[in-house]
């Protein structure tokens, strides 16, 4: 008899309902052979937005779900919410605003075990606005790596874990990270730095529905600034004084040159020149830790 694998996909949602039934129909259409899939959603809303989506879609499917509310505003803490229900062998993560692969489960398990590794992460394939200008298609872009290529860190929008991990190392996500983002990075980053093994999954895309707002050289700057912050607490505060010294030199000399750059490019290529813009708001975000430890808190709104 062939043995069943089970596997807990955690859902935080924060007042996205149609995009979360999107979501929960296209894992409906997953195939599970040698699978069974149970679907954890935290609803991060404390009036309850995403009940009458998961409601209405339990009276449509089968599969078992769970459904709670974390009432305090904190993806870090709706995340961790999720964790506190999980049973099976393995669990993965994926956004509200995602839609999943047919395959996509399979494959990030079969590059689990293929490759005796912890974590793996697959990519998040940006769907852009009909209206879109056209730098956004490459200012969206995602990276692609082969499967099975080593990973320091990824996002929660599309990953699979062990369990083991949660029993093992008492991983949560951490809290001060719940209204800035970065609580996903930082978490598989401690992962990586515990010796456990993370690597990539090609073939379990997932499409990210990005919205209007979100393709606007404002909203890409300031979360440019707001990663770069983020990057800063969780990678170079670990660094000793000399290397952060050399890290700090380096990166004024980046900002600068990006900055002079910068009124060149734009007359050569658009497209360069926001993404060039992008990056040097990176580094303003790194940079800014080095005199303040005020945070760019993205989602207090």
């Amino acid at each position: 008899m062939k043995k069943i694998v089970h596997i807990d996909v955690c859902i935080a949602s924060y007042q996205r309902p149609l995009m979360l039934s999107n979501l929960l129909h296209s894992l409906a259409n997953q195939e599970l052979d040698g699978i069974s899939m149970r679907v954890i959603v935290i609803d991060n809303d404390c009036k309850k937005s995403a009940y009458p989506v998961v409601k209405a879609f339990q009276e449509k499917h089968a599969f078992e779900m769970t459904y709670d509310v974390e009432p305090q505003k904190n993806i870090s803490l709706a995340r961790n919410r999720a964790l506190r229900h999980v049973k099976a062998d393995y669990l993965a993560f994926v956004d509200d605003d995602e839609v999943v692969s047919k395959k996509w489960l399979r494959a990030l398990l079969d590059s689990l075990i293929q490759y005796d590794a912890d974590v793996a992460f697959g990519p998040v394939m940006s769907v852009l606005p009909i209206d879109a200008p056209p730098w956004a298609k490459k200012i969206f872009s995602r990276p692609h790596l082969r499967t099975g290529a080593p990973v320091l860190f990824g996002g929660a929008g599309n990953v699979m874990m062990k369990r083991q991990l949660l029993d093992d190392a008492k991983q949560h996500f951490n809290v001060q990270f719940g209204l800035t983002g970065g609580e996903d990075t930082e978490f598989f980053y401690r992962l990586h730095l515990m010796n456990k093994r993370l690597i990539w999954c090609e073939e379990a895309p997932i499409d990210e529905l990005v919205p209007a707002t979100r393709v606007t050289l404002k909203w890409l700057r300031m979360r440019g600034f707001r990663s770069g912050q983020n990057y800063n607490r969780i990678v170079i505060s670990r660094y000793s004084f000399v290397k952060k010294m050399i890290w700090f030199f380096k990166k004024i000399l980046q900002f600068f040159s990006g900055l002079a750059l910068a009124p060149f490019l734009r007359f050569v290529s658009y497209s360069s020149y926001i993404a060039l813009t992008v990056r040097i708001a990176a580094t303003a975000g790194q940079l800014s830790h080095c005199f303040s430890e005020k945070n760019f808190e993205e989602y207090n709104t």
